[in-house]
């Protein structure tokens, strides 16, 4: 490990030792990564993050065709850092055409292994082997070897919020960045594994928080035979879908005024009347920020 590691590495401890947690959740932290999400998922990338993140730097992108699965397009991840370079961001582009992702469409996925660490949806073991083996691997272990006192951020909408829990327990199987240097936003995140997986992603990272939009009843998608209502354990529902994480479910919104939302764990938040629309107007935005932003000079989100 490089000395700049272990030094700074060793005085970043010094301030976080005793902490119960990395992050804490708000509605300001929650929206920022919801357009940095859209800003990824972008026709043109850069330019959002020039025009609506002021400071931030991408570092590098890679692509995959993914046409053939789920996901229904081009899969994509960005890594950026700050201008202070304390913070990498890992962040998966959403699927193609959000507002054709249905629970029958995730219903038709069946489980696969994901190494040792349980169980994903096939497509979606396939699209992250693809972006992994296009250069996310071998540039995250350089990254590694240069910048392992940064802290980590994983975020993803939707489908992209599999793929970044996926990086986050495969950034633990590599045993680079610790767990407690960790943290994950996702947004309308489906069930992406088994119990198994969904313990894997837990204890992978600091904080976890799937974002649920009012009555999105995605994240109740595949289907499950599992017991819910306690975080995940390890060989109890190892068939069937699971949830990682603490979900963050919104029960009012307001940009100019107090917003509410509830806190559970492991998705057991109930959604009372399901609304398709919910699951791509987070915060406002739109299917069209979803599947088809494109910056200009203006910024969009104020």
């Amino acid at each position: 490990m490089p000395v700049r590691c272990r030094t700074i590495l060793g005085i970043l401890l010094l301030f976080i030792v005793g902490a119960n947690t990395l992050v804490d959740y708000d509605s300001d932290s929650g929206r920022r990564f919801l357009i940095w999400a859209l800003c990824i998922g972008a026709t043109n990338p850069q330019k959002c993050v020039e025009t609506e993140f002021y400071g931030q730097q991408i570092l590098a992108t890679f692509e995959a065709d993914c046409s053939d699965l789920i996901f229904g397009g081009l899969c994509r991840v960005v890594i950026d850092v700050d201008d202070g370079y304390t913070l990498l961001g890992i962040t998966f582009k959403a699927e193609s055409k959000i507002e054709s992702t249905t629970s029958t469409l995730l219903n038709a996925q069946a489980l696969t292994a994901f190494g040792t660490y349980g169980q994903v949806q096939t497509d979606f073991l396939t699209a992250f082997g693809r972006l992994w083996n296009n250069g996310l691997g071998a540039y995250m272990r350089q990254l590694w070897q240069e910048y392992c006192d940064l802290y980590i951020s994983f975020s993803g909408y939707s489908m992209g919020a599999c793929l970044a829990q996926m990086a986050a327990v495969r950034f633990q199987e590599e045993k680079w960045w610790p767990a407690d240097q960790m943290f994950y936003f996702g947004y309308g995140s489906p069930r992406c594994g088994n119990e198994d997986f969904a313990y894997y992603v837990d204890t992978s990272l600091a904080d976890k928080f799937n974002i649920v939009w009012f009555n999105d009843q995605i994240p109740e998608f595949p289907t499950s035979t599992c017991t819910f209502g306690s975080s995940a354990a390890m060989g109890q529902c190892t068939n069937s879908y699971f949830s990682c994480c603490t979900t963050i479910k919104y029960t009012s919104w307001s940009s100019v005024a107090l917003n509410t939302y509830t806190t559970c764990t492991s998705n057991t938040c109930p959604v009372t009347t399901p609304t398709a629309s919910d699951h791509y107007t987070y915060f406002e935005t739109t299917a069209a920020d979803v599947d088809s932003l494109t910056c200009t000079d203006t910024k969009k989100f104020p």
